[in-house]
């Protein structure tokens, strides 16, 4: 189906009026789900419809039958006191009024309850990185294999996403309006920061590093709350719930985000885990002696093969890569590569 086949508003429109037929509401749906803005303009328009239809109610309040109605109690009264009188058609004739509002405050109410409790998710895959905007204005970087979640809205106590994997957070700066990142077992807590967090699934442990600003490590089951400074490192441990603390040097862990590959004094199995992601690959270390080699190195728009010739100048190591074998669904299979020692 061409994209400039149907006309956007039109089929906004023709959903909100119940005349979209199924072609052009399959169409809406594949252009809603295509970006987060996309989903933000459809929530729009669907709310100032609905506001257009209780306007239209409203409208329907016969305003001058109701006055008629109740001059005629008024005045079959032989005393009225001119001013009572005067209050009370004014009360009437801010009926409409006073409906509209409270339409309008019931529905801005439950608008807002039912955003914050749809969430969106953003998944960055394997050999890949992202960028996006929350909808508080931060902004948020995704290395490879990573994901986030968050509300279409923020509730009004708390902005709070979970992650998966890593993220660098620039988090726009409301001192009274808490911004709260859950990590598996870890909750990191900040107003306006700058940080990175690192937490992979398959990773035992969680390691923050902040960057500006100030945050605090808070527990799930709160006997961890541990607060950070700048140029600070915090490894939480999913096994003992212990959080260690080190200066550090920052462009180690937040130099992906400019599209770097930074090693300082890394073991080779912290590396290969790190170019897993990096490149979408399977490593495979051979003899175990490799994976206590240290290696210090910084890739700058590589390709795998010129960072595999690195690594054996760098190491005594040698490798071998296996052919990508498509499989039963027509897929390719990862490209293997197995690490041994130099003889």
């Amino acid at each position: 189906m061409e994209k400039d086949r149907f006309d956007i508003d039109q089929l906004i429109a023709n959903r909100l009026l119940g005349t979209i037929s199924e072609e052009e509401g399959l169409f809406l749906d594949d252009w809603i789900e295509q970006s987060i803005e996309n989903r933000r303009l459809f929530s729009e328009q669907k709310r100032l419809w609905n506001l257009f239809e209780i306007h239209q109610k409203v409208q329907k309040i016969d305003e001058s039958k109701a006055y008629q109605t109740i001059s005629n109690q008024l005045f079959t009264r032989k005393k009225i006191n001119i001013l009572v009188w005067i209050q009370r058609v004014a009360a009437i004739l801010l009926l409409p009024v006073i409906a509209m509002s409270a339409f309008y405050l019931y529905f801005e109410r439950s608008n807002h309850e039912q955003l914050t409790t749809v969430y969106n998710t953003v998944e960055t895959p394997l050999g890949m990185r992202s960028s996006l905007m929350l909808p508080d204005g931060t902004k948020v970087w995704l290395n490879a294999g990573s994901k986030i979640s968050y509300p279409v809205l923020f509730s009004d106590d708390c902005r709070k996403v979970s992650l998966s994997g890593e993220a660098y957070f620039e988090v726009k700066k409301d001192k009274k309006w808490p911004f709260m990142v859950s990590a598996k077992n870890m909750n990191i807590l900040v107003s306006g920061t700058i940080f990175n967090c690192n937490a992979y699934p398959e990773n035992d442990q969680i390691q923050t590093v902040l960057v500006e600003g100030e945050v605090s490590l808070v527990n799930s089951s709160a006997t961890v709350n541990v607060t950070m400074r700048p140029g600070e490192l915090a490894t939480f441990s999913n096994n003992n719930h212990q959080v260690i603390k080190v200066k550090t040097d920052l462009q180690k862990y937040v130099a992906w985000k400019s599209g770097k590959l930074m090693f300082r004094d890394d073991k080779m199995n912290m590396v290969v885990e790190k170019l897993e992601r990096w490149y979408n690959v399977e490593f495979e270390i051979q003899d175990s002696e490799i994976a206590n080699y240290v290696y210090t190195a910084t890739f700058i728009d590589e390709s795998l093969d010129q960072v595999l010739k690195m690594l054996t100048l760098s190491a005594p190591i040698r490798y071998t890569i296996s052919e990508r074998n498509k499989l039963a669904d027509q897929t390719f299979a990862k490209t293997k590569i197995k690490l041994y020692k130099k003889e």
